[in-house]
Formats: C-alpha cells, structure tokens, sequence
C-alpha cells in the first residue's frame, strides 16, 4: 500500500470518527439537567417566552430532527447563538479572535516545549549518570511536579507585578488585532505585533517550560532505553561516530514516544491552557471554556467541545503519518 492510499484510509477513518464525535457532542448536552431555553436567558422568562426560544432553536423537535438540524448547522460551520454569556452574539464570531489567541500561544509553546524539551531529554540521556544527566532532570521534574497555575502566578506577580516589565493582563493592547482599519500603515501593523508579543511572553513562558519538561522527561527515558539496544553496541562496533550513532540510531526510535505524547496531549494542551490563560487574562479558549461553564452557556460549550475533539482528531491524523517515516517497522 502506498502513501496515498494509507492517508486516503486514515481520512476516511476520521470522518467516520469526526461524525461519531457529533453524534455524541449532540447527546452530551441533552442528557444533562434543566431547561436549555431557560438556560438561554434566564429564569424569569414566562413558559410562552420559553416556548418561542424552543420552538426557534428546534428544541420542540423529536431528538433526531434535532440532530440532523445540529449536523446541517455544524457541516456549515454555525455553530449558532451564545447562552447566557454574551447572550445572542453568534458563536463563530464570539469564537473567531479567542482561536486566533490560542493556537498563537499552544502553536508556539508547542513548538518550542518540543525542540527544547528533546534536546534536554538527549542532552541528560547521552550523559547518564553525570552531573549534567542529575541537573537536567531536576530542573525538568521540578516544572514538571509544579501546579501551572502556581508558577504562572509567580510569573505575574514579580515580572507583572513587582518588577512591571510586562503587562498583567490580556492578549494585546488597547486596540484588538481584529480592529486595525484597512487603510493601516506600516508602523500601525509593526506596533500590533509589538504589542501581541509583549503580552505574550509571560504567557508563552509559563506554557512552555510546563510542557516542555514532561517531553524532556519522556525524551531521556525513551532514549536511555534505546541506547541499551544491541542495534546501537553493533553501530558502534562498526566504528561509526557517536554523532552519527545518536543522529541515524538512536533519535528515531527513541522520538516515537514523543510523536504519541504529542498527539495525545493536544486535547489537553487545549484545555491546560485553561490556568494559564485565568491567571494572565489572555482572551483565549481555555479562558471561553472557564467562563462558559461559569454561565453554563451550553450552546457555546458544545461548540469548544468539538473544536477540541477535531483538534485531537487531526493530531492523530499527523502522528499515524510521521510514524511511518520515523519507523520503517509501522506498515503503511
């Protein structure tokens, strides 16, 4: 079986899992207590007020036109009106700014927790035993074992607060990047993005060096284990270079466990930032998720949801691919 025909398999395998997240996205919030209308505005609408909200919504549906009027809407991308948070503003406006926030955050934490993280990981692992293999891994564990709510306070409160080298709160300045006009000048465009990083940074830090120690972690384990392999004592014996034996042996297999942390942890990622996301006020989905479970906004939380699952779904997706070149062993 060739590339293609492995990828068109693993496609049609998502969508089939993608509309069976739907199915049971649609009957999670249906299943839980109380009223949506009266969840929608409050507890002191009339029951013809409350009839009307049903009626417009199809709540006065049997439960499969519900569903298949929920799919139609999902398939289209509108994911409908917020609850009792912002109620009435559309869900995919409310939603558009809060994911650009985040994946500029989890995109660039990711990426930079991972290169980090792996070259602390080879760097104690080539080292074992050695002070520098004790160091790294303290200094790994100790991020690892800390609260993200708790370092990112002592974040805020001595660089935000005593120090003020960077801003206690939110994603940008006082101009939302959604609202730079058209006619923008260059310098107008080079201050957004001044200021989108400078609030980004305590942030950033604060993700990063939390997920970057659990695949420090993983990288030094997976890798002293692949060091103890006889494949590795046999490229050595045939007098190749430790550079070479690290570089074309031992990294390969030993970022498998990485590749599956990653794609398993996206999920998480996404709503880990949840914390980090409180404590700077960074307008993003983990502080939406915070706030819509606050004001039980079911509506809005059936849309993070899905935009979760989809997330975990398609980092499987890229996982399943770089496995087959990282593993000659996985068969396409």
């Amino acid at each position: 079986m060739d590339m293609r025909t492995y990828i068109v398999r693993k496609l049609i395998y998502l969508v089939i899992t993608f509309f069976a997240i739907i199915i049971f996205n649609f009957f999670l919030f249906r299943v839980l207590p109380g009223d949506p209308a009266r969840a929608f505005i409050g507890r002191g609408i009339s029951e013809d007020v409350a009839f009307l909200i049903r009626d417009r919504f199809h709540l006065n549906d049997p439960w499969y036109v519900q569903l298949y009027y929920y799919m139609a809407d999902t398939l289209r991308l509108d994911f409908g009106v917020t609850g009792s948070l912002n109620a009435g503003t559309s869900i995919g406006y409310l939603l558009e700014p809060r994911i650009v926030n985040t994946l500029i955050l989890v995109g660039i934490g990711t990426i930079l927790a991972i290169y980090f993280g792996v070259l602390l990981g080879r760097f104690a692992a080539w080292r074992r035993g050695r002070p520098a293999d004790t160091i790294g891994m303290a200094f790994a564990l100790t991020f690892y074992s800390m609260p993200t709510f708790l370092f990112a306070l002592v974040l805020l409160l001595v660089f935000g607060g005593m120090l003020q080298w960077f801003p206690t709160r939110g994603a940008y300045g006082s101009l939302p990047w959604t609202d730079i006009p058209p006619d923008y000048r260059f310098m107008d465009l080079f201050e957004k993005l001044v200021s989108r990083g400078y609030h980004l940074v305590l942030p950033l830090l604060a993700f990063t060096l939390e997920i970057m120690a659990e695949f420090a972690l993983i990288m030094r384990n997976s890798l002293t284990d692949v060091l103890t392999e006889d494949y590795i004592t046999t490229a050595r014996a045939k007098g190749l270079s430790n550079k070479m034996v690290l570089k074309n042996h031992a990294m390969r297999n030993a970022m498998l466990p990485v590749v599956t942390v990653t794609a398993i942890s996206i999920g998480w990622v996404l709503g880990g930032t949840i914390m980090v996301e409180m404590v700077f006020s960074y307008e993003g989905l983990g502080k939406l998720t915070w706030d819509a479970v606050g004001a039980r906004d079911l509506p809005l939380l059936q849309a993070l949801f899905l935009i979760m699952a989809v997330a975990v779904l398609i980092a499987n997706l890229i996982a399943d691919i770089v496995y087959t070149m990282l593993d000659p062993r996985v068969k396409i």
